[in-house]
């Protein structure tokens, strides 16, 4: 799946298009196989979620290389 997901960007396909066609076809093999959509939904919402975690994360280190900084006049709780 990488090698195709990374020539279909090459190609000069839309990362957004890319996404929603991967992400499209695991649905549907998932709604397929098991037929319950209260089992399939879940798992690719945690999919979706670990990935924004893993890539947060990244960020997330990044930013704590650098000082923190509060705007004047704002109120810290």
């Amino acid at each position: 799946m990488s090698a195709l997901t990374k020539a279909l960007l090459d190609e000069g396909n839309d990362p957004s298009m890319v996404a929603f066609a991967l992400t499209s076809v695991a649905a549907d093999m998932g709604l397929q196989i098991c037929g319950d959509p209260m089992r399939v939904i879940p798992v690719l919402l945690g999919a979706i979620s670990q990935q924004a975690h893993m890539r947060a994360g990244g960020a997330a280190e990044k930013d704590a290389e650098e000082p923190a900084s509060v705007p004047l006049g704002v109120t810290v709780h």
